[in-house]
This record gives C-alpha cells, sequence and structure tokens, in this order.
C-alpha cells in the first residue's frame, strides 16, 4: 500500500546524500583512517534514524516551532560546525596537524561515530530538511509502524551510502591520493563548514531582528 511512499522517499533521501555537505565533508576529512571514517559513517548514519524519527512523530516540529529552542539549537549547530572548519583552516595552513594526526590508533572508530552523530545532529538545516521532507510525503493517515520503517529506510540507506565512501574512500589508493591532497583537502573542507556555519548565524540573526 506504501511502497510508493518508499520508494519516493528513498529516491529523494538519495539525492539528498549525494549532495556535498558537512557529512560529506567529515567522511572525506577522515577518510585517512578506515576504522574512524567508517566510524563517522555508522554516526551520521544514527543522527538520520533520530531526526527522522524525530519528526515523523512530531517532536523537530515541536522543536522548530519553540523560537527560543530553535535558535538554541540553531546556535549550538553553528557554533560546533565552526570549530569543525576552522580546525580544517588550521590544519590546510598547516599550524595543526588536524584530526589526521589525532587520535590515531584505539578508539578512532567510537571518535569517529562521535563525530559523525554530532555533525548531522547539530546541523539545524539537516532538521529543517527532515521536517519539510515528511510532513509534505507522510500524511497523516500513515500508521505509526510504517513511519518507523520508513525511519529504518532512510537509516539504511544513509549507512550503505556513506559506508561505501568511507570504504571506497579509504582504500589503500585513494588514500595515497587523499594523503598528497591533504591541504587542498583541509581548505575545502574547512570552507565548506564554515560556510554552512556562517549561513546559520546568518539566517538566525536575519529572524532575530526581523
Amino acid at each position: 500500500m506504501h511502497t510508493t511512499l518508499f520508494l519516493t522517499l528513498g529516491a529523494i533521501h538519495l539525492v539528498a546524500l549525494a549532495s556535498p555537505g558537512p557529512d560529506f565533508a567529515l567522511i572525506l576529512r577522515s577518510c585517512l583512517q578506515r576504522p574512524r571514517a567508517l566510524g563517522a559513517a555508522i554516526g551520521i548514519s544514527l543522527a538520520i534514524l533520530l531526526h527522522a524519527t524525530l519528526s515523523l512523530t512530531g517532536i523537530s516540529l515541536l522543536i522548530a516551532s519553540a523560537p527560543l529552542l530553535f535558535v538554541a539549537v540553531k546556535l549550538v549547530g553553528a557554533i560546533y560546525l565552526g570549530k569543525l572548519g576552522w580546525g580544517a583552516l588550521r590544519a590546510a595552513s598547516g599550524q595543526d596537524a588536524g584530526w589526521e594526526a589525532s587520535g590515531r590508533g584505539e578508539g578512532t572508530l567510537l571518535l569517529g561515530v562521535r563525530q559523525g552523530i554530532a555533525t548531522n545532529l547539530l546541523n539545524p538545516k539537516a532538521l529543517i530538511f527532515f521536517i519539510g521532507l515528511l510532513a509534505a510525503m507522510v500524511t497523516p493517515e500513515v500508521d505509526m509502524t510504517t513511519r518507523l520503517l520508513l525511519a529504518f529506510e532512510l537509516f539504511v540507506l544513509s549507512l550503505l551510502w556513506f559506508g561505501v565512501l568511507a570504504w571506497t574512500l579509504s582504500t589503500a589508493r585513494a588514500q595515497r591520493l587523499l594523503s598528497r591532497l591533504q591541504r587542498p583537502l583541509n581548505l575545502v573542507t574547512g570552507m565548506l563548514f564554515m560556510l554552512v556555519s556562517v549561513s546559520i548565524l546568518w539566517e538566525s540573526a536575519k529572524a532575530w531582528l526581523g
């Protein structure tokens, strides 16, 4: 009965996953260490599962409709993404060894999971995306079991996409190429993180003042 809904939502989600953003930038910055890259893929997917579940149960809409709470979420997200961007830019300038040099060895997978969860979960643009997408496509007639299955579908698609991306970019051949491009990659990912952070702050300021 809901086959079309599952297929349509899955296709839209895959297109969104393929679009460059903070999640992709995190995988790219983590790929010199396969455990961390795979951990980031798991963390991002878990955050997407939470976003989808909260949106499908209406909790995200409540957050977005509470001005002070939503502003707080935006500020925390902007600060976190800005911090990641600043670290990447410092690495690009040679002032900092970057993530690749820190956290090697034990705990790398867990560190990647934590960074993946934080990067996606604290990105208010992801919150808005899921609220808009799921509110438009999932009607009130859809039962809770189907809603939870839709959330699980988005989780599985995210895990497959970012998992394959993390594994592919962390192969020996890819790592040899990326290690030579480490500085420009740090610069690009740093600018991407900073751009998202600044855009969140700018939009928040306009909404607050306007």
